[in-house]
């Protein structure tokens, strides 16, 4: 199994972190939904049947592909109708082949937002351990199933963008500490799991809990100034919009203003997302008079699709605005909304990117709706959007670093970018 290129401190973070927790469950956790039936419950053909519609039929009714992709229809209807077909030839199908096979059809539209994933789980007493084996490549199997083979599994159940399917590599690590995805991976967890590490090759029992994984939960955001190197480094974590960020932010500015300093990064290399309200609330602190925030969007409502296009937001900035050098630094954890905030620095030229290639594509879907199939329980979360890159010309491509370095050197490769 090879090396993730996801350090031993990047992967503590990104399993410290809420949205990693929300992106391997695909819902909000404060959403009320039932409990997914246990994964080995029996199904009747015609209840599996019910559920694996219910998914076809609401993907169609709210994702806006269908109003763009002229042939995702018939792609989409091909791989419903033979997964259908197989579940018609069984008599009874189990909740976690039921999950299988929907999770297999909503893959097929390549779009990291829409999943269908379990409500309610146990979790890998210890699981960390798991997962920190994982990354550094000395985990050799689960129950008997090498890791390469649940590697290859999960990238057919977890969804992804193929320009960017390293995503998946990594989020591997810590669906590993979950007990239902360690189930629609093959595992028996019904009375905990054997797990194999290299070396000694010594195999290791862990026992299941109900208790979720402790997971410390970084600040919001945080800054450091460099006076040395003339730097201010603005770390967000979340794209949370809140009043710890504002306050902060105006800190933060102050702070650069009165050591007068000339270049200022934001540390994105933990953020998984949230909104990109935080996007206009830092640009007002820069000295520009206007910027995109997406080239476009479609919004699907019904059967109809809304879409803008090419709108530019006039920049309401503060009085005495930052006038120096602006960077951004990324990992290939930076998702989404965060993401979005590298983009936007890049697209429009107002700053550059330093680190690796982010988790997702500029051009993608996103913002989505959540519904509990009738029949398992299982959720189903499907964008009803559609985000364009700042800068058409790259629409089809993914977000490339100025300077492409390992997450864990951006900080260092940027003190040399600025000397």
């Amino acid at each position: 199994m090879n090396k993730l290129r996801v350090t031993a401190l990047l992967l503590a973070v990104i399993l410290a972190v809420g949205g990693i927790v929300l992106k391997i469950c695909g819902y909000d956790a404060q959403t009320d939904f039932e409990p997914t039936l246990p994964l080995d419950t029996g199904l009747s053909s015609e209840q599996a049947q019910k559920d694996l519609k219910y998914v076809y039929d609401t993907v169609r009714a709210k994702h806006p592909v269908f109003l763009i992709d002229d042939g995702a229809e018939k792609r989409f209807g091909e791989v419903y109708i033979k997964l259908r077909r197989e579940l018609m030839d069984k008599d009874s199908v189990t909740v976690n082949e039921l999950w299988e096979k929907s999770a297999k059809l909503v893959c097929t539209l390549d779009d990291a937002h829409t999943i269908v994933t379990a409500s309610g789980t146990q979790y890998v007493g210890d699981g960390g351990e798991i997962s920190k084996a994982y990354e550094s490549g000395t985990l050799l199997s689960i129950d008997g199933i090498s890791a390469d083979s649940m590697k290859e599994h999960f990238k057919k159940v977890f969804p992804c963008e193929p320009q960017v399917s390293f995503y998946a590599d990594y989020m591997l690590g810590v669906a590993l500490e979950y007990g239902s995805w360690l189930t629609l991976l093959g595992a028996d967890v019904s009375d905990g799991i054997d797990v194999v590490f290299s070396g000694n090759k010594e195999t290791k029992h862990f026992d299941m809990t109900d208790e979720p994984p402790e997971r410390k939960q970084l600040e919001l955001c945080s800054y450091k100034i460099d006076k040395e190197n003339s730097l201010g480094i603005f770390t967000l974590n979340r794209c949370e919009m809140s009043a710890e960020y504002t306050d902060r932010l105006l800190e933060f500015f102050g702070a650069v203003r009165d050591n007068n300093i000339g270049n200022i990064a934001v540390d994105l290399r933990s953020n998984g997302g949230g909104t990109t309200e935080v996007i206009n609330e830092f640009l007002r602190y820069i000295n520009i008079s206007d910027y995109k925030l997406f080239g476009g969007t479609d919004i699907r409502i019904g059967g109809n699709l809304i879409s803008y296009r090419d709108e530019i937001t006039p920049n309401k900035h503060v009085e005495n605005a930052f006038d120096g050098k602006v960077y951004v630094l990324t990992s290939q954890y930076t998702f989404s909304s965060a993401m979005d905030f590298a983009m936007v620095i890049q697209d429009n030229g107002i700053g550059k990117v330093i680190g690796e290639m982010p988790g997702n594509m500029p051009t993608a879907y996103g913002d989505k709706l959540s519904f509990q199939l009738p029949e398992s329980k299982l959720v189903l979360s499907v964008s009803y959007k559609k985000f364009y890159r700042v800068d058409i010309n790259k629409s089809e491509e993914p977000l490339i670093p100025d300077c492409t370095v390992n997450a864990d050197e951006a900080l260092e490769k940027l003190v040399e970018y600025i000397k």
